[in-house]
């Protein structure tokens, strides 16, 4: 058995000797060999199990936003121009666009306190001023609404007041002679003549150009340019006139001297409205010798403040 054992022993020493030395497989001698190195493209073709976590964007935060509690004009406003009593906060948006100009009291004329507003408004600046309030020590009275085109016959509809540019409202502490407020225009001088208004309403109607009664006769002319600026013919001379043709003429030319006719030829003229305004409140809410007053739009904000 030893005999056996032996022989078989010294055979596998042999073999291994062989293998580790020379063999071309994975033994010693390939243990010794340089060591195996991918190229680029194998390093490529290599699948990779890396997973990419990106970084979230950063988050911008915004400044926080400012909404001033005043509209931005009003921030521009000298603290003296800021009445006293009154906050910067408590102004309106039209704060001296309109004004008090005056305000008059006539103790023993017969005349009615007058209080005058103007505006100063840019070119394309509306002011929107009905339901106003004009208050004083004593009480307020409120801007109500007039007749912006006055026409013929009284008509007219009754319409927010709008002031533009350098427009005037006359508030009168007396009643209307018409019972209507209304805006001046060329024509309503001659309404003078039919109403009694109180103050008088200013006479500056047209003048009747020459050239267009030159057909008549020489009586009819000195008449006609014998009468005053809004004046209405008389009615005894315009029935003097003989019943021939020339007097007949005459008189069809009188009938075109009237607050009709004169609105139906100058409606259209681009000055034909006046930039003056007339309220009657029938109210006097004036202080005979010392008065403050303030003017507050429809929120309650001040627009101006007067004082006398």
């Amino acid at each position: 058995m030893k005999d056996i054992i032996l022989p078989v022993l010294i055979l596998l020493l042999i073999v291994s000797a062989s293998y580790f030395v020379g063999g071309s497989g994975s033994g010693l001698g390939n243990f010794f060999k340089d060591p195996f190195l991918f190229t680029p493209t194998e390093v490529q073709k290599k699948p990779s199990a890396t997973t990419v976590f990106e970084r979230p964007p950063a988050k911008i935060e915004k400044p926080p936003v400012t909404i001033p509690a005043t509209p931005a004009p009003l921030q521009e406003i000298p603290e003296y121009l800021i009445p006293a009593g009154f906050k910067r906060d408590t102004l309106s948006p039209y704060f001296r666009k309109a004004r008090i100009s005056s305000a008059s009291y006539y103790a023993a004329s017969g005349q009615p306190t007058t209080i005058t507003l103007s505006s100063s408004l840019g070119k394309d600046e509306k002011l929107n001023i009905t339901g106003w309030k004009i208050k004083s020590n004593r009480r307020e009275v409120s801007i109500a609404q007039a007749i912006e085109v006055y026409e013929p016959n009284n008509l007219g509809l009754m319409e927010d007041i709008i002031l533009k540019g350098n427009n005037y409202l006359y508030l009168y502490s007396n009643e209307s002679a018409i019972k209507r407020n209304f805006r001046l225009n060329k024509c309503t001088g001659y309404l003078e003549n039919l109403y009694d208004f109180n103050p008088a309403l200013p006479k500056s109607c047209p003048t009747i150009p020459r050239s267009e009664s030159t057909y008549l006769s020489g009586s009819c002319q000195s008449y006609i340019f014998s009468l005053g600026n809004c004046q209405l013919p008389d009615a005894n001379i315009y029935n003097s006139f003989p019943g021939t043709d020339a007097g007949n003429a005459c008189r069809e030319f009188l009938n075109t001297i009237s607050f009709d006719a004169c609105f139906n030829r100058h409606k259209n003229d681009p000055d034909f409205l006046s930039a003056e305004w007339r309220l009657w409140v029938n109210d006097n809410i004036l202080d005979s010798q010392h008065d403050r007053l303030w003017i507050f739009d429809k929120k309650g904000l001040l627009v101006d403040e007067y004082i006398y």
